[in-house]
């Protein structure tokens, strides 16, 4: 599951746009109740996850890898995955709420998509970013079930595709190869100055050696001694 990925790149993310350096500021994603509010002592902002949903994305193609044990796999399509967090922003005065709030509706208009680096493996593609339409998401409810008072916030919605994390095999590997020459035996009708087959497919000369170079000729049979070939050199 990438979701600690996810919550990752989200807070770089943030720290980038608002801006809000370490020394200065918090992102945090714990639960915003009364209790925990009361305990900052920072300006901090607040991304509490309250809903995960299919996504209206199509399912995104995992290309083939190979697995710890160099075995080539192949992941199933992965599906798109909406997370919807409800951002607040805390510490100092009103003012400075307000301030920083601002700066993340900025930050997320301006930011339709986010390129996770290459550290976040469980990121299969582009984290989707957007504001959903004021009939989906009441945020009175969400902070009545919160048990705090009503504050000044937004919803924000990552859409990522999450791998299943069930791969199967594409092939075996191969472990062994083998080849064989015999003989062209008397009476099979493919003994000669010419190349030909022997009873295993494969090409021979006169005398039983492998003509390299050449390409192997196709027979198809009428009756006994009698064959036609084709790509002959």
């Amino acid at each position: 599951m990438p979701l600690s990925e996810l919550e990752s790149a989200l807070g770089v993310w943030l720290r980038d746009q608002l801006p809000l350096p370490a020394d200065v500021g918090d992102i945090s994603f714990d639960s915003p109740d009364t209790s925990w509010g009361s305990t900052l002592t920072r300006p901090t902002v607040n991304l509490f996850l309250f809903d995960i949903a299919r996504a209206a994305q199509q399912s995104v193609p995992v290309p083939p890898r190979r697995d710890q044990g160099g075995t080539l796999v192949q992941d199933r399509p992965a599906p798109c995955i909406a997370f919807s967090y409800l951002l607040s922003t805390w510490g100092g005065d009103v003012r400075e709420e307000h301030r920083l709030l601002g700066d993340a509706v900025r930050a997320v208009l301006r930011t339709p998509a986010l390129s996770p680096g290459p550290e976040c493996r469980e990121l299969v593609g582009p984290v989707l970013l957007g504001l959903p339409g004021t009939s989906d998401v009441r945020a009175r409810e969400l902070w009545s079930g919160l048990g705090g008072r009503l504050r000044a916030g937004l919803v924000l919605v990552a859409t990522t595709a999450v791998p299943l994390g069930r791969p199967t095999p594409l092939a075996p590997p191969v472990e062994t190869v083998r080849a064989e020459v015999r003989p062209v035996a008397e009476g099979s009708g493919l003994e000669g100055e010419g190349s030909g087959l022997d009873g295993e497919g494969s090409v021979l000369g006169g005398e039983g050696s492998v003509l390299e170079g050449r390409p192997p000729r196709r027979y198809v049979w009428f009756g006994p001694r009698r064959q036609r070939g084709r790509g002959r050199p």
